[in-house]
């Protein structure tokens, strides 16, 4: 049997190889899109103020958003759902294709629904999976531990999202979406290794809360992988802040290729 063991210690030990991984198989081309909330408020621990989506104004912006996409010409796009709701997501977005319905603000539906339908797609695809995190548990364990190193860095993450939001509730969609893909957006994902040091060895909330979203974005990696075949373009958008752990898992996964979405949405 192969254990842990032996493999770390024939990867220490062996030339490293990499054909018993590649194929003549086309790769496949990520882009994951971290979006702001089209709807205002969710659920993160800091959300973009924003005005009316469905404004004539805005209406425009997000046509040229689309415009941009549609240059990278996904053949799959992807939301953030849970797959017991994609066969109602999928019936409306038919709806919409028959001219019964109208769009709802969720950008799950003026970015997914509308460039799908534009490209000719028959479904979307629903690959999230559902979880919570327990802040205010994990404050109050840092808070208990004595622990003021990270309770000063999570302030000083509190102290810094203000310039992220600024940047994510002015300016066009195309701007705020540029915001959500910013490297000061990709660097602020350290805060969760913060967070995963909080608590005490006996009891540490802070893995286990972590631990769970890693386990999240991994299912959600999992499930886009799944419906991908050689050659494919997949679309994610996604909350910014899963924008960093799903390009990691997808750059390490053998047959994908990362596309950055700032080189598709020009400024």
């Amino acid at each position: 049997m192969l254990t842990a063991l032996t493999l770390a210690t024939a990867l220490l030990t062996t030339p490293v190889q990499t054909e018993w991984i590649e194929t003549d198989a086309t790769p496949i081309e990520v882009m994951v899109l971290g979006s702001y909330h089209f709807t205002g408020g969710g659920q993160d621990l800091h959300n973009a103020e924003v005005d009316d989506h469905l404004s004539p104004e805005r209406q425009a912006e997000i046509a040229d958003v689309l415009d941009a996409l549609a240059d990278f010409a996904p053949s799959k796009v992807m939301v953030e759902l849970t797959p017991e709701h994609e066969a109602e997501f999928n019936a409306a977005y038919q709806a919409y294709l028959a001219g019964e319905r109208a769009l709802t603000v969720n950008e799950r539906q003026q970015l997914g629904m509308r460039l799908a339908a534009r490209l000719g797609h028959e479904r979307l695809y629903a690959i999230d999976q559902a979880s919570d995190m327990d802040f205010e548990g994990m404050m109050t364990a840092a808070a208990e531990a004595g622990q003021n190193r990270l309770q000063g860095e999570f302030a000083n993450f509190n102290a810094a999202v203000p310039t992220l939001m600024a940047d994510m509730e002015s300016g066009t969609v195309m701007e705020r979406l540029r915001a959500s893909n910013s490297q000061f957006a990709h660097d602020a994902h350290g805060l969760y290794l913060t967070l995963a040091q909080m608590g005490t060895i006996e009891e540490p909330i802070g893995v286990s809360e972590m631990g769970e979203w890693w386990t999240r974005n991994l299912a959600i990696f999992a499930n886009a992988a799944r419906h991908a075949e050689p050659g494919d373009r997949l679309l994610l958008i996604y909350g910014a802040g899963h924008k960093h752990l799903l390009e990691q898992f997808f750059e390490d996964a053998p047959g994908f290729r990362i596309v950055d979405p700032l080189d598709t949405l020009e400024e």
